[in-house]
């Protein structure tokens, strides 16, 4: 039986975080998704949000080596999933990445069902 509950959260940079102030902010809000882990068998996949003028300032290695050291250190975040944007999102955009996700969550649940594992109770959360 799977124990453990899977879940996406979705992070997008504000608009005022420049590069230089990028890898504080990111720690910051993966390590508070982090500690909001309830068993060690969670898994959690993070969509962050960033725009390009901040990727591209800081360079595709950093941002690679920035988020790969996160997931390493991070035990129940297993992916973090990065889109970039040519403007902040709005909030009903934020709201249909969101709903995506959830769909994404519902679709991964059925295929373990499929598969024959068991989930526990609270293994299907938003």
């Amino acid at each position: 039986m799977i124990q453990g509950q899977y879940r996406y959260a979705i992070l997008q940079s504000p608009e005022e975080v420049t590069p230089l102030k990028f890898r504080g902010h990111v720690r910051r809000e993966i390590e508070a998704i982090q500690a909001s882990a309830q068993h060690a068998e969670d898994i959690i996949i993070v969509r962050l949000f960033v725009l390009e003028k901040v990727l591209f300032a800081l360079g595709s290695r950093k941002v690679d080596s920035l988020l790969h050291s996160i997931v390493a250190k991070c035990p129940n975040i297993q992916r973090i999933e990065l889109e970039a944007l040519l403007r902040p999102l709005s909030q009903d955009e934020m709201q249909e990445a969101a709903e995506e996700a959830q769909g994404m969550l519902l679709t991964l649940g059925d295929w373990v069902m499929a598969s024959g594992a068991t989930l526990g109770p609270a293994s299907r959360a938003s």
